[in-house]
Parts: C-alpha cells; sequence; structure tokens
C-alpha cells in the first residue's frame, strides 16, 4: 500500500525533511571538498610547512625572526608575508645544512653548532659559524686546487714529451694514450697549448689506423684555435690541412675540398702568395683535384707551386724534387709527355745528396 506525504504523520515528515537536508549537504560537502583538494594551497607540501610554521607561534625560529621584523620596523602584513615566505625557505636551508659534507679537521662539529643554532633562531650565530666554515674550506680547497693544477701541469707535461718520444719511434699507439692523458690534465685556460696536443693526438690516431678518433681530434683542436688565436692564422691553415688529409685518406674528397681551399686562403693572406706554406697547400689542393679526375683544376695549381719552390729552394731541395715529378705526372696524365719528360729530367738531375732524401 502506498502513502503520499499529505497521508504522513507531522512527526515523520519533519524527520523525513531533516534526513533529506542531512544527506544533500553531506553531497555538497563532499563535492566542495573535493574541488578544494586541487585548488588548496595547502595541498602543496611546501605551502603546508610554511602554514603550519605561521601557526606554530611557539616555534623559536617563528619567534627569532618575528623580533628581529619588528625590530627593523616591519608592518604586520609584511611581517606576515615574509614568515610565510622564510618556513619555505627554511626547510632548504635546513636540509642543505644538514646535507653539508666538511671535509676539513674539525669542521663536523662546526656543522653541529650552525644546525642548532639555526633550529634555536640564532641567526647570528648560525650566520657566523657557517661563514666560518666556508672560509675554512675553501681556503683548503683553493690550497688543495693550486696543487692540484700544478701536479697536473706538470704530469701533462711529462706524458707529452714521453709520447713524443713514441713517436720518434714509430709507436703511436703507446703515444696515443698519453696524449689523451695529457689533454685532460691541461689546464682549464690552456686551450691553445690543448690544441696543439689534440693535433698530435690526431697524428698518433691516424698513425695507428683510427682515422675517426683523428678526425674528432683534429676537429677539436680546430675548434679550440679558431677560439684562442683567430680564423687567419698559420696554425689554423695546419689544422684544416691535417683534418683534411684524413677525409682526403678515405676518399672523401667532398669534405677534404672546402678544407684545403680554406687553408690556402689563410696562408696567402697571413704569409704572401709566395711563401712555401702557400705550396704546399697548392700542392694539396691539386693531388684532390688529380683524385677527382678534374685535372684542368690541378694542373694550374701545381705549377703554381712548383715556381714558388723554385724560387725559394735550393736546387736538390727535396720539397722541390716533389714538385717536380708532381707536375710531370700530371703533365703526362694530361697526355703532354714531352713537357712532362722536360721535368723529370730535371728532378732525376739534381745533386744526388739532395735527391736522395726526395719523396
Amino acid at each position: 500500500m502506498e502513502l503520499s506525504l499529505a497521508e504522513l504523520p507531522q512527526w515523520a515528515g519533519i524527520a523525513l525533511a531533516a534526513g533529506i537536508a542531512a544527506i544533500v549537504g553531506a553531497v555538497i560537502g563532499m563535492w566542495f571538498a573535493r574541488s578544494r583538494s586541487g585548488s588548496d594551497p595547502r595541498s602543496d607540501p611546501a605551502q603546508a610547512d610554511r602554514d603550519d610554521l605561521r601557526l606554530d607561534r611557539d616555534n623559536p625560529v617563528f619567534i627569532a625572526l618575528q623580533e628581529v621584523l619588528r625590530a627593523k620596523g616591519i608592518g604586520a602584513k609584511e611581517q606576515d608575508t615574509r614568515l610565510r615566505e622564510f618556513a619555505g625557505e627554511y626547510t632548504v636551508i635546513h636540509r642543505k645544512l644538514r646535507e653539508l659534507l666538511p671535509v676539513g679537521d674539525g669542521q663536523d662539529d662546526a656543522q653541529r653548532q650552525a644546525i642548532s643554532a639555526l633550529e634555536n633562531g640564532e641567526f647570528e650565530k648560525a650566520i657566523t659559524l657557517t661563514e666560518k666554515l666556508g672560509v675554512h674550506e675553501g681556503e683548503e680547497g683553493r690550497r688543495l686546487r693550486e696543487r692540484s693544477s700544478k701536479l697536473l701541469a706538470a704530469s701533462a707535461t711529462a706524458k707529452i714529451v714521453a709520447a713524443d718520444l713514441y713517436m720518434v719511434l714509430i709507436a703511436p699507439a703507446n703515444a696515443r694514450v698519453l696524449y689523451e692523458q695529457a689533454v685532460d690534465e691541461l689546464p682549464v685556460n690552456a686551450d691553445e697549448r690543448r690544441a696543439e696536443v689534440l693535433n698530435k693526438l690526431g697524428t698518433a690516431c691516424y698513425q695507428n689506423g683510427d682515422s675517426e678518433s683523428a678526425v674528432k681530434a683534429f676537429t677539436r683542436g680546430l675548434r679550440l684555435l679558431e677560439k684562442t688565436i683567430g680564423n687567419d692564422h698559420p696554425d689554423v691553415a695546419t689544422a684544416l690541412n691535417n683534418l683534411a688529409l684524413i677525409h682526403y685518406s678515405k676518399g672523401r674528397y667532398d669534405m677534404a675540398e672546402p678544407l684545403y681551399r680554406r687553408a690556402l686562403m689563410i696562408d696567402e693572406r697571413v704569409l704572401g702568395y709566395d711563401h712555401p706554406g702557400v705550396a704546399t697547400d697548392l700542392n694539396n689542393l691539386a693531388l684532390l683535384y688529380k683524385k677527382q679526375g678534374n685535372l684542368a683544376a690541378a694542373e694550374p695549381l701545381l705549377k703554381r707551386a712548383l715556381l714558388i719552390k723554385e724560387r725559394t729552394f735550393d736546387p736538390g731541395h727535396p720539397s722541390l724534387v716533389t714538385g717536380l715529378k708532381n707536375y710531370a705526372s700530371l703533365l703526362r696524365a694530361l697526355g703532354r709527355g714531352d713537357e712532362a719528360k722536360e721535368y723529370e729530367t730535371r728532378a732525376a738531375s739534381l745533386p744526388p745528396s739532395r735527391t736522395e732524401s726526395a719523396a
């Protein structure tokens, strides 16, 4: 049998209405709580720490800071803001101080005293202790760093000398290990010297059959030279030639060509158009063109290189003999055998004592 509200006794209607109101209130309360859980700043642990400190009037750190702020004439509203901000900062500062690992003798006790002073709100004492701790550790650290730097610099120099000797004895694998260690041990600000050692390292890697490591060493050395001495310097041109040689030896002519061309332009500007270094650059680029089959482009370069050598070197100089042979070889490749024979004869007729060392 069904009853309507109108048929219920009065007391039952009142009880039912009260029950409905309670249920609705509970649902609204649950919804409101859920909506606050994502946006209430106290859901942030750091914020919770700040609120706890703000509300804990007995906290000695809180009391001490509040007294400092009052003494400085800070108003109540700004005091409240600063105390809230400090709550989060205190947690971080306290953790950093606990995680501090003093190295100097007797500094562990100073750390413990600083932590205790901070927790008691003794700011001046905490500052004095931590500052003194920092000065002590800093002085000791700088002393050790200076000694360490000198030791490593001496180690690097000794290893470079030993590696150079290994290269003389044609033992590039041994030299490579020492050059690598020296590169890491040189002082941070010794970039120019580091570039020099990287160039030696690249040569050792190349002679040891590791072309890719050679490319990395030469490239790193090149970047350091560009940074320290600028783009227009003969040493940069040398580094470019070294890097280009690796690419050339691996048949990567498209990568070698721009490096050779740039080296040539640098030496022409810095050394002059008739310098032996320019002749070397011309020779390198010409041989690359010859490998590519571009004999027409190679011919004027080799001819110009030979002219420089003829003006610069005495008859029989190995570089001059090599220049004559290279030019003769190209002339034969161009089908100009009669001209080639003339240069071959000149190369063969130079003083034997000099031609024996020519390549």
